[in-house]
């Protein structure tokens, strides 16, 4: 149980019951890393669960995840407090895309929500969302009140040894919203950033245990970030000049309104970007390698954009008109949208890259 495992202030149990007595609906836990905000979430799901109350828990830690592998936000519906241990399947996950919101704070939102709205869905009274220790600076602050004005929870738990997170709150506070300040657990425990990447390889090890290579056709895909499969396939003879025919030899070019896709092995340097740009009439131009594909993590979800799974790209084959994964998900069938990320995974789970696949030159 919770408490065999670490200390619990007196102030949680109040918390717990204040929870139950007010019929609270959504509650947003905020603190910084190593504040107790997991073992917090895990103490109100089972006091909730002992109370008879079906509880939901959004896991949107998305660089130390609860439920689901990393980079994604996870939830679990919990009936029975027995079960508040069960950390094996999901009820659902989201895909993000990065193991931090930095340049992912619209998938970071909008991940959350979609969460929250599938834990009432599945039958939650109550859902209680942990959020990462991501609490410094002007972009923590932008994000952090944005969650707090999208899920417009009924009460927000903040965990703070002193007042390292008056900044987000104070705000939220003098318009309306209801904050409970709680004293972090004595042993709570903060991870070093080694045991961080060791716990996310673990994470991602798991997950992939069961994966094997996938092979979709390009023909049925949407790639949000990017245009492939919705312009215009450039084909040599409507190229400018010869010049440019020779440049761009094995480079496939795609053209969908003001952007030009260019996809290449690796990246081209000697790609005529300025008169491509003034023959084609567009103000930007995509430039992607396969060869920085290779490993991607992505997103895999249905035409409701509901996350199938992950997935690592193994390759994308445009002369076969295919895309292959190394993933856990077995029926494609039902695969519309591909969502990338900003890493690369290894099968075993280590993360050995971190970037941004699509360039705008």
């Amino acid at each position: 149980m919770v408490k065999e495992s670490i200390d619990i202030p007196n102030e949680w149990e109040t918390a717990a019951a204040s929870l139950i007595r007010q019929e609270t609906r959504t509650c947003l836990i905020i603190g910084k890393g190593g504040s107790g905000k997991t073992t917090l979430c895990k103490f109100l799901v089972q006091k909730l669960t002992e109370a008879r109350k079906c509880a939901g828990y959004v896991d949107s830690d998305v660089g130390q995840s609860t439920f689901g592998p990393p980079a994604t936000v996870g939830l679990k519906v919990f009936h029975r407090p027995e079960t508040i241990y069960d950390q094996t399947v999901p009820t659902a996950i989201h895909f993000v895309g990065n193991t931090n919101p930095l340049g992912f704070l619209l998938q970071t939102l909008a991940a959350v929500k979609a969460m929250a709205e599938e834990s009432y869905r599945q039958g939650a009274e109550i859902t209680i969302v942990d959020t990462t220790g991501f609490i410094d600076g002007p972009v923590a602050r932008v994000l952090k009140y944005h969650k707090m004005e999208m899920l417009q929870p009924q009460r927000i738990i903040a965990l703070q040894a002193e007042d390292e997170i008056e900044h987000l709150l104070k705000g939220y506070e003098k318009t309306g919203g209801k904050i409970l300040r709680l004293p972090c657990s004595a042993r709570a425990n903060n991870r070093s950033q080694a045991e961080r990447r060791k716990y996310r390889q673990e994470k991602f090890k798991e997950y992939f245990k069961t994966a094997e290579k996938v092979t979709c056709s390009l023909d049925k895909l949407v790639f949000p970030s990017c245009i492939i499969g919705t312009g215009q396939k450039i084909i040599p003879g409507e190229l400018p000049d010869d010049d440019c025919r020779s440049k761009l030899d094995k480079i496939y070019l795609e053209k969908c309104g003001t952007e030009l896709l260019a996809l290449s092995d690796y990246f081209n340097h000697s790609l005529p970007v300025e008169r491509l740009k003034t023959f084609f009439g567009v103000s930007s131009i995509i430039h992607i390698t396969r060869h920085e594909l290779k490993n991607l993590l992505v997103g895999l979800s249905d035409k409701n954009n509901r996350t199938l799974g992950i997935g690592a790209i193994i390759d994308l084959d445009i002369s076969k008109n295919q895309i292959s994964f190394f993933t856990p998900v077995k029926n494609c069938d039902t695969l519309s949208v591909v969502h990338f990320g900003a890493l690369k995974i290894e099968h075993d789970g280590r993360e050995s890259e971190k970037l941004r696949v699509i360039r705008y030159i």
